[in-house]
């Protein structure tokens, strides 16, 4: 007999309570059914990032990251998606909603001309994608991309694949786990030389995709090569693998960070250490940014008067905040100190509380931990979030602004600084701009995005702030800015 399930009475069946009582066509996320490149949705001429669709309505990521673009409610726009060359709906479009309050503008449409036929749109997207590929080898989107670049990657491969092959070699000729670890430790002894060609090759790469800023589509056709014949090379380094597959939905996880703060061999065999350790030395920033704050925590603690109120600090966007558990792991805190960690990862802040409150229990009270979850719209909300808190005495992010085009990153500097109490300090990570920045394995390789900044850039972020000082300094790695500001205080 077949499993057995119980059947429902007509009276257990519940409606939509509230708003849900009026039924909206399902919507679908376009990354999870069209895959890694979607269509593109034209909207009134401009091409805009598809985030999720319906047969009624579609909404998208607006491309505002130069001129802001301005989308009056009730609107009704010509709208075009279009994948290649071929158009899956080509009608009207009337603007719905438009928020400001994420990493880009988000824009809604309801459709006012027709339809659209979504498992249609998503069989014709695979022909296309399909027919793209089999037939425009390097006549097509290949030949978009520079020979020179075409020859490091060969390079690159050549270097992996050799590593690879001696080190099989090796374990061929003397199987057993003691020789494994044998080889481990002369790897371990020829490290540098492997990071100096690896470190050559990265700084290379990096000349050759600066001009691509300004080339949206040799940029694509770049990151797609890449993707196709480095990337994989790459994927039995746990790091590589994890940033690229983004288990938690995101780039950069928590994990990903906390390889760096272990910073240990990891994989199952000598080659994946190997490729794991050249993922480290790129994201070694990571700890060396978390070291500076680390040590403006506790300068910031000790500079203030002694008291028995205790100090807020704040995390925004806080995701492991191992400078938080260095700490508070300290012998004594000069005072008392509430951290307030607040994040959009709730697996993120479930880990790092359970590292941290047990510390917070040998610190005779003098330090608190409080985790807050709240949505990616309301981190950038700073009014609303830091209402349900006293004024903090620090508030710092080390890694937000990293997603955040430059008019929001300005806007959330300036609401932070009016959240902090007279006279407190706002502290902000961003990664720099410059020859031998992390852009190429991060984003070509590992396809994870970041915005990268000139110093000149930073001091705008702090242009017009009435600030008693403004700091910028790098971390020891030279990849990430960290500029530091100090709230008036009321005495001034």
């Amino acid at each position: 007999m077949g499993r057995l399930e119980r059947v429902s009475a007509y009276e257990e069946l519940k409606g939509g309570q509230g708003r849900r009582v009026y039924y909206r066509p399902e919507r679908f996320l376009a990354d999870q059914i069209y895959g890694r490149v979607p269509p593109v949705a034209e909207v009134g001429g401009t091409m805009h990032t598809i985030l999720d669709l319906s047969m009624s309505g579609i909404a998208v990521l607006v491309d505002d990251r130069t001129e802001p673009l301005r989308f009056p409610i009730g609107e009704d726009l010509p709208l075009k998606i279009r994948f290649s060359d071929r158009v899956f709906y080509d009608g009207r479009g009337k603007v719905i909603r438009y928020e400001t309050n994420a990493f880009r503008p988000k824009l809604a449409l309801q459709l006012t001309r027709g339809y659209l036929d979504v498992p249609g749109s998503v069989r014709l997207h695979r022909e296309v994608a399909l027919r793209s590929a089999l037939t425009q080898g390097t006549s097509g989107r290949l030949a978009r991309v520079d020979p020179q670049y075409r020859m490091l990657t060969a390079d690159v491969v050549h270097l992996l694949r050799s590593l690879r092959s001696v080190l099989a070699e090796q374990k061929a000729a003397a199987p057993g786990a003691l020789d494994e670890s044998l080889i481990d430790d002369t790897l371990a002894a020829c490290e540098r030389d492997v990071l100096r060609e690896w470190r050559s090759l990265w700084l290379r790469a990096n000349e050759l995709v600066q001009p691509l800023e300004d080339d949206p589509e040799a940029k694509l056709a770049t990151k797609r090569f890449t993707e196709l014949t480095l990337t994989p090379e790459f994927l039995d380094g746990a790091i590589w693998r994890r940033s690229y597959e983004k288990p938690l939905g995101y780039p950069g996880d928590f994990e990903v960070m906390n390889y760096v703060y272990r910073w240990r061999p990891e994989g199952s065999n000598s080659f994946g250490r190997l490729v794991h350790r050249l993922g480290l030395d790129v994201g070694e920033f990571i700890a060396s940014r978390m070291v500076a704050v680390q040590h403006a925590i506790t300068r910031e603690i000790a500079s203030q008067p002694a008291s028995s109120e205790p100090m807020l600090i704040a995390n925004l966007g806080a995701g492991p905040a191992q400078e938080v558990v260095n700490v508070l792991q300290m012998p004594k805190l000069e005072r008392p100190v509430t951290f307030a960690l607040i994040d959009q990862d709730l697996e993120a802040l479930s880990a790092t509380y359970e590292r941290t409150y047990p510390l917070t229990k040998r610190s005779d009270s003098r330090a608190e931990v409080r985790c807050l979850h709240v949505s990616f719209t309301e981190l950038l909300r700073s009014g609303s979030l830091f209402r349900r808190l006293q004024p903090p005495d620090m508030i710092y992010s080390i890694g937000l602004l990293d997603y955040l085009p430059q008019r929001r990153a300005r806007r959330l500097i300036a609401d932070l600084m009016e959240q902090l109490r007279p006279g407190g300090k706002l502290m902000i990570a961003n990664m720099r701009q410059w020859p031998g920045s992390i852009i190429w394995p991060l984003e070509y390789i590992a396809d994870w995005s970041l915005v990268y900044r000139t110093e000149n850039e930073m001091r705008d972020l702090a242009d017009g702030l009435d600030a008693e000082s403004a700091e910028i300094t790098t971390d020891d790695t030279k990849q990430a800015y960290l500029l530091t500001l100090r709230k008036r205080s009321t005495a001034s």
